[in-house]
């Protein structure tokens, strides 16, 4: 279980904040594109061994990552192509952000090269798979306030929450520390929950839809309609 089902209780904590940045006058848009700016300088500050300043634009990234839907859902800003937007820059930035730290890492451990290449595709599988399983399985698909949703969201133990905990707090001890081997943990911990996760959903899929026949569902349709 992802700490997908938890969001809601982080978001009572964190919406003052997101109020008082929802104020200054940005689109919707202009919030996604703005994260994905802060997270590129995230990956650079992490690539040059800024762990202080990284884990600063860390924190105030995640929080600006919040801010665009809410000034989408309170102005009457939403859009598909925001959605779309929104999801595709939160997957880029996490891989910019996560390869920054591991290529500085690469210096002293060569082999999290390798990691880094694991953390990365498991992450985008994790993601694939969940929008292959959305568009395979529409009969499944649910919408709340704008946002598509399935039951696959709450399978898995990894996503965008567990990367900032376990890559987020690798960082935060490296800074603290200045030691790199907690940021070495937290690359590995995203290489492997990752891949954990990718199989967990893999087991859903099979589980709930290995019988399914998706051209008996069309014809269903028809006859119903």
């Amino acid at each position: 279980m992802t700490l997908y089902s938890l969001r809601s209780k982080a978001d009572k904590v964190l919406i003052p904040f997101v109020k008082v940045l929802a104020t200054l006058p940005l689109r919707a848009n202009h919030w996604t594109l703005l994260g994905a700016v802060m997270g590129l300088a995230v990956g650079v500050a992490f690539l040059y061994g800024q762990w202080a300043l990284g884990t600063v634009l860390f924190v105030l990234r995640g929080l600006v990552d919040h801010v665009d839907g809410y000034v989408a859902r309170t102005r009457n800003q939403r859009s598909t192509f925001g959605a779309v937007m929104d999801d595709v820059s939160d997957r880029w930035v996490l891989g910019v952000m996560y390869a920054g730290g591991c290529l500085n890492l690469a210096v002293d451990y060569p082999h999290i090269l390798i990691v880094c290449g694991l953390g990365i595709t498991g992450a985008l599988s994790n993601a694939l798979i969940k929008l292959s399983v959305y568009a395979e399985s529409q009969q499944d698909v649910w919408r709340q306030q704008g946002k598509i949703g399935h039951p696959i969201d709450g399978v898995g133990s990894f996503g965008s929450a567990e990367f900032m905990i376990y890559f987020g707090f690798g960082v935060l001890f490296t800074a603290i520390l200045d030691d790199p081997r907690p940021l070495l943990a937290g690359a590995w911990a995203v290489a492997v929950m990752s891949h954990i996760s990718l199989l967990q959903r893999m087991a859903f899929a099979w589980k709930r839809y290995r019988a399914v026949d998706p051209a008996a569902l069309e014809d269903e349709i028809e006859q119903t309609s």
